[in-house]
């Protein structure tokens, strides 16, 4: 009589199922090593500071100190000061209150890059006044239709502000 052969004649081979899931994880964290390795023997650059001045800067002047005429006094300071920036009067008009003791530059824009940093306009204004830091205030504006960089409150101060701009070097 004859063998029968039995249904089950592949029992001795084995099927492959793929490198499953030790195997991925493997395959996973070679990658991830390489990767890293790979990053770290690029060179890393350097981030420069641009310390490249506005070419204009848009200013608002309010009087805040009273003096008649002091808005306009500040303003052709501004435009005759000697100067790599151009200073672009948007806004010329009274401050809410006429008591301020001191010339306050107000940014309304703020670093681009940093959050809580001073935009260039407002610390080149301020270098120009020759004000302190306790002079200059980090306030953007949520709706600046009229796209102002700076606004300048005009103290009680003012002449040594006039004298500062028309002073100094470029």
């Amino acid at each position: 009589m004859s063998a029968k052969k039995s249904s089950n004649s592949t029992s001795g081979r084995k099927h492959s199922k793929g490198p499953g899931l030790t195997g991925w994880a493997i395959i996973f964290l070679s990658v991830f090593i390489v990767v890293f390795l790979v990053s770290m023997l690029i060179p890393q650059s350097e981030v420069k500071i641009d310390t490249v001045l506005p070419a204009t800067v848009r200013l608002q002047l309010q009087n805040g100190c009273g003096v008649k005429g002091a808005a306009e006094e500040m303003t052709k300071a501004f435009v005759e000061s000697s100067s790599d920036v151009v200073y672009d009067i948007i806004d010329k008009s009274n401050a809410e209150t006429y008591n301020f003791d001191k010339t306050m530059v107000i940014d309304r824009i703020g670093d681009s890059v940093n959050t809580n940093a001073y935009s260039k306009a407002a610390l080149v204004v301020a270098e120009r006044l020759g004000v302190g830091p306790d002079q200059l205030i980090l306030q953007r504006l949520s709706d600046n239709l009229l796209d102002i960089d700076v606004t300048v409150i005009i103290g009680a101060d003012y002449r040594n502000r006039l004298n500062a701009l028309l002073t100094k070097e470029k």
